[in-house]
């Protein structure tokens, strides 16, 4: 019987030796096991030590829009006219991409006066003019384009600006993000006593730009319920306050 044991115990041994060792004995550990299971409740992803994190981008971009627009271009120079091409805005290097047969150029915004574009679809006009032809409060000129929504007695511009949302990612707690984000925001203006100037945000204090038709511009706004942070209520307000004026 003790010799038929020696004789089990020898083939498990010879077998162990034989045995190729795949596996990595670290990888076998208990403890490296253990790290599998969520034992503390704080995630499975709460350190990945030894993994490099994926490397971040910009997620976005700056045009105005992304899609060639048909457009007709005013330079300052001897105010030269570039018609009928293609044509798209990058806010942020203040260019204006034009489109021919023979590639792309590109145009300095400090050289083009005003531009105005159709839209492929809607088949409307949007007309767009440099905005260091005007100044804020301070006198100081702007820079890049103001697109012009209303005209007449109390004229109604839009701006769009580019802000960076920087990556944000926290390693400890697994939150946030890795990329940069590129947001387009809009700032809207009325161009009043020779300067631009950036309309307040609430409907009380935009109410009282609109001098002795105040009373009547806030009843408008109350009847259609017109929101003062919305382009195309301003645009409605502004249209009003125009047809007021000059009737």
């Amino acid at each position: 019987m003790k010799n038929l044991f020696l004789f089990f115990l020898l083939c498990i041994v010879v077998s162990d030796v034989l045995a190729q060792a795949v596996v990595p004995p670290n990888i076998r550990a208990a403890n490296t096991l253990d790290r599998l299971v969520d034992l503390d409740g704080l995630g499975m992803a709460d350190m990945l030590y030894g993994i490099p994190l994926p490397e971040g981008k910009v997620v976005g971009d700056t045009y105005l829009d992304t899609h060639w627009k048909y457009s007709t271009i005013l330079l300052y120079d001897k105010d030269k006219m570039i018609e009928g091409y293609p044509t798209r805005y990058d806010i942020y290097l203040d260019e204006l991409e034009v489109k021919g047969k023979n590639g792309v150029k590109v145009l300095k915004g400090n050289n083009v006066k005003s531009f105005v574009w159709i839209d492929s679809l809607s088949r409307m006009p949007s007309f767009f003019v440099n905005g260091k032809e005007y100044k804020n409060e301070e006198n100081v000129p702007y820079t890049g384009f103001f697109e012009v929504l209303t005209e007449g007695t109390l004229p109604l511009f839009k701006r769009t600006f580019i802000d960076i949302k920087k990556a944000d990612y926290n390693i400890q707690f697994n939150v946030g993000s890795h990329d940069d984000k590129i947001i387009k925001k809009n700032e809207f203006y009325m161009l009043k006593d020779n300067h631009v100037i950036a309309l307040p945000s609430s409907k009380k204090k935009l109410v009282l730009v609109f001098d002795d038709k105040s009373e009547a511009i806030e009843k408008y706004i109350k009847d259609n319920n017109l929101a003062s942070h919305k382009g195309e209520h301003l645009k409605l307000i502004f249209e009003y306050y125009n047809s007021l004026v000059n009737n």
